[in-house]
């Protein structure tokens, strides 16, 4: 089976002759594959229509949109508390998973969720008991369409790698259900020589507001049997910038082997920010002016996409 990297990109800002007119550039620059992300999976699933427009880029541009970011948030979270919400949210995420299918995707990306645990303090146990049932409401539907329900790490306590393969490994070695690795969420909380716990970024106090932050390294071995797609980006080690490769500081040479041995991985997906300035997660690392799309595809090729 052929693995694509699949290029992510904040599509859902533009107009449609933007949309085109940006989908030249990255044509013209090799680039083929791309990721629907969360916020225009919520745009079709509130406007059928642009499901229709969607599909029609993918065949007058000759592209495909065949990875996804399934949807997330307060309300769209595995863990979402509310009562009320629950069984509205399984549904949003079934007819999500249909609409992904609908453009070949092979695996649906999850967060567990982390506002409840961040902001409202709720209980891990209590907040992991909620995931695994709705990991248990979707997976069927996952069996259905022939999808892989890929839950991702992130950085904070309930993300960590240990919490998604607590939730993988209750289902076994279930086909439909695997792991999403990022990178950059795994490099903020790896250790390093001379990383000090008072340099990250102020919310991640709150991403740990029991015991401070504990550090994880070998996350990538801690979920390296379940992965099967992943998002790729760089940082600093203290926030989560989404940065273009190389302008952090992992090391790449050491990593992308290690992604490509990853036994069920059946895609790649970047995950780069391309705007310059601040943003919630910090200082950005773009140059003035933002990266480029050629930028973004150069980098790629020269890690071996």
């Amino acid at each position: 089976m052929e693995k694509h990297l699949h290029y992510y990109y904040r599509w859902q800002k533009l107009s449609r002759e933007d949309f085109y007119r940006t989908m030249r550039e990255f044509v013209d620059n090799s680039c083929r594959y791309f990721v629907i992300t969360d916020e225009m999976l919520k745009n079709m699933l509130l406007d059928p229509d642009q499901v229709k427009f969607l599909k029609g880029v993918c065949k007058d541009m000759q592209v495909e949109f065949s990875a996804v970011h399934g949807l997330d948030g307060r309300g769209f979270d595995m863990n979402t508390v509310d009562p009320d919400r629950r069984q509205g949210m399984v549904n949003d995420h079934i007819k999500a998973m249909n609409i992904a299918a609908e453009f070949k995707c092979r695996s649906y990306v999850v967060h567990v969720g982390a506002a409840h645990y961040c902001y409202d303090r709720i209980s891990l146990d209590i907040l992991r008991d909620l995931a695994l049932k709705t990991l248990e409401l979707l997976l069927p539907e996952a069996e259905k369409l022939n999808m892989v329900i890929a839950v991702e790490n992130s950085f904070e306590k309930p993300n960590s790698a240990k919490e998604v393969m607590k939730l993988i490994n209750h289902f076994g070695n279930h086909p439909n259900m695997g792991a999403c690795y990022d990178t950059g969420h795994a490099h903020c909380m790896a250790s390093a020589p001379g990383k000090t716990l008072d340099k990250y970024e102020p919310y991640f106090a709150k991403c740990w507001w029991e015991n401070g932050v504990e550090q994880e390294d070998d996350a990538l071995e801690t979920m390296q049997s379940q992965v099967v797609t992943c998002h790729i980006h760089d940082n600093t080690g203290y926030g989560d910038l989404h940065g273009m490769p190389f302008d952090g500081t992992i090391n790449w040479a050491e990593l992308i082997p290690k992604l490509k041995n990853c036994p069920r991985m059946e895609s790649y997906q970047t995950e780069v920010t391309m705007d310059y300035g601040d943003n919630w997660a910090g200082r950005l690392l773009a140059p003035v002016g933002g990266y480029s799309i050629r930028k973004l595809a150069d980098t790629f090729r020269k890690l071996g996409f």
